[in-house]
């Protein structure tokens, strides 16, 4: 006879354990900030932060969470330029205890340009935008971006036919980014002209102009330099532990010169695409650069371990979550 069951089955209308569980983290969120304890708790660590940031203005990220955001940091952070949080740590200096916080965009998007920065500039806060030259000259998209719209193009079947032809371990858009993030570039080239010619008809839309065109270069020559500083995101995007280490070195060298010659200003920060890096990785981008970010998530260590593997706190569009990341940032 079977044993029953039924009684290790969620009734009808219970919580399922995950959900519940998200439930009482947002909860405890929310009372965190409601009284004042995410802020207390964040500054009982004399420790600095860099929050990371992305695209402004679509369903991750709304204009308005965006100004929500920088208001609630401005009022209970000190925020600092990058460029003078490098400098302390370079120093020895330790941080103030208000707790310093830095505000980093990624990708160089119009974006960020268009809807971010009059609210940076109306705010008085100051920010570093990493950007792509070699995109920005050609107004293209970052390839995992347009490897993602034109894989959202493709049928179910579409896509798990494609991805079996070219032998990726599954077919889920996620995971086939994430696999061709892996290879190395040439092979990822191949894999790119074969998802082109899968997709022949593909024209952008509104939204994803909105989301994924990066800025011009009038773009970035309209950001006023002592707001905003600009940091090399290498020139075209590519993960660089994939990279021989002639390519490597190309893409941050040329990066450098280029935005220098085009700024008349030193770009001496440098941020890691996809946030990979590994010691030759670091190692190649300490030949260039002062600093480097990553996506690695955390307070800035005290005292800093490598000035080549900072990490950030990622942004979150529901301020309680955000407040929380200020002491655990992992959240």
């Amino acid at each position: 006879m079977i044993a029953e069951t039924h009684h290790s089955l969620p009734c009808e209308g219970q919580a399922k354990p995950g959900r519940l569980m998200q439930f009482v983290g947002e909860s405890v969120q929310n009372m965190a900030l409601a009284s004042g304890a995410s802020v207390w708790l964040a500054r009982r660590q004399a420790s600095r932060r860099i929050v990371m940031l992305h695209s402004v203005g679509g369903r991750k990220l709304s204009v308005a969470e965006f100004r929500q955001a920088m208001v609630w940091l401005k009022l209970h952070f000190r925020i600092v330029t990058l460029d003078d949080m490098v400098n302390d740590m370079a120093s020895g200096k330790p941080p103030a205890m208000q707790g310093e916080l830095a505000i980093t965009f990624d990708d160089g998007l119009r974006n960020q340009a268009q809807l971010a920065y009059p609210i940076l500039q109306l705010l008085g806060i100051p920010a570093t935008i990493f950007v792509c030259p070699g995109l920005i000259e050609r107004g293209q998209w970052q390839w995992n971006h347009e490897a993602r719209a034109r894989l959202s193009r493709l049928t179910p079947e579409q896509r798990a036919a494609w991805a079996y032809a070219q032998k990726a371990p599954a077919a889920q858009t996620d995971a086939v980014i994430d696999w061709l993030k892996q290879l190395p570039l040439q092979q990822r080239l191949v894999l790119e002209d074969s998802l082109l010619a899968a997709t022949p008809g593909f024209e952008p839309t509104r939204e994803e102009h909105a989301a994924y065109d990066p800025m011009g270069w009038d773009d970035l020559a309209a950001l006023d330099p002592k707001l905003i500083t600009i940091g090399s995101h290498t020139m075209t995007h590519p993960i660089l532990s994939t990279l021989s280490e002639a390519q490597i070195e190309h893409e941050l060298q040329a990066s450098r010169l280029a935005l220098e010659s085009r700024l008349a200003r030193p770009v001496d920060l440098f941020c890691y695409p996809n946030g990979s890096h590994d010691p030759r990785v670091r190692r190649m981008a300490a030949k260039v650069y002062r600093a480097a970010v990553s996506t690695d998530e955390g307070l800035v260590p005290e005292p800093v371990v490598d000035v080549y593997a900072i990490p950030r706190i990622p942004i979150a569009a529901q301020l309680p979550l955000l407040a929380w990341r200020m002491h655990r940032p992992m959240a």
